[in-house]
């Protein structure tokens, strides 16, 4: 039996190693992607990139939107305003989505299976005590849809937390996919209006989506520190 256990565990920090040494693999050949983010010029070279794959084009951003799941620290927003402006809102919203359940769920069982280790490879020590209301049982579900609605707060850092949680798989996959579709559907529609030319109103909803993103992260400030305190005062 204690054979069995050891070879797990042998299996599972080879395996560690090999995601992350992985993972520094895509992460160096996505820094030309992540360079293109920042700039206008830089979306426009992405986007002739990804066209440049004819019917694939669609196949090859779904992956980039999954690599942006798995590999945290990768900018989300800029690769949803480039979606709608290859796809339109609508197809563009539909490639996101399906990149973005397929890199949760794969992050969510990375996770379940190799522990904290994995976490604390992506998410720094202040943002584990941050989150720690997320071992808040009764208020889990509730709290996991309310943080993943609220724009501004790091969802790819909650896709690596959330799993060392006890909440249900199915129940949080479809949470947090509900959750992001506000967030996700109004970066593609900013997409779009580039793609047609209409400077105008992508500037009115990206000023938008900037302000009501900007109260978002007052929000989720305020909310850790409200459900803290709660936690604290049921402790007692």
């Amino acid at each position: 039996m204690k054979k069995i256990e050891n070879k797990k565990n042998f299996f599972k920090i080879v395996f560690f190693i090999i995601f992350i040494l992985a993972i520094a693999g895509i992460t160096v050949a996505l820094i030309p992607v992540i360079k293109m983010l920042p700039t206008a010029e830089g979306r426009l070279k992405l986007k002739e990139t990804v066209e440049s794959f004819g019917g694939f084009g669609g196949l090859v951003f779904v992956l980039i939107q999954i690599c942006q799941i798995v590999v945290a620290f990768i900018p989300g927003e800029p690769i949803e305003i480039i979606s709608g402006m290859l796809f339109g809102s609508m197809m563009g919203f539909f490639l996101c989505m399906i990149g973005i359940v397929i890199g949760t769920v794969l992050v969510f069982y990375l996770v379940r299976w190799l522990g904290e280790p994995l976490v604390s490879a992506f998410v720094n020590s202040e943002k584990l005590k941050k989150y720690k209301i997320l071992n808040d049982e009764k208020r889990l579900e509730s709290l996991v849809f309310i943080l993943f609605l609220i724009p501004g707060t790091p969802k790819d850092v909650l896709t690596y937390l959330v799993p060392l949680t006890k909440i249900r798989p199915k129940k949080y996959f479809v949470y947090s996919s509900i959750a992001r579709i506000p967030s996700v559907i109004s970066s593609t529609i900013v997409g779009s209006t580039i793609g047609d030319g209409n400077w105008a109103l992508s500037i009115v909803i990206f000023a938008v989506t900037a302000l009501v993103g900007f109260v978002g992260i007052l929000y989720n400030d305020k909310l850790l520190s409200k459900y803290s305190r709660k936690k604290k005062e049921s402790d007692i």
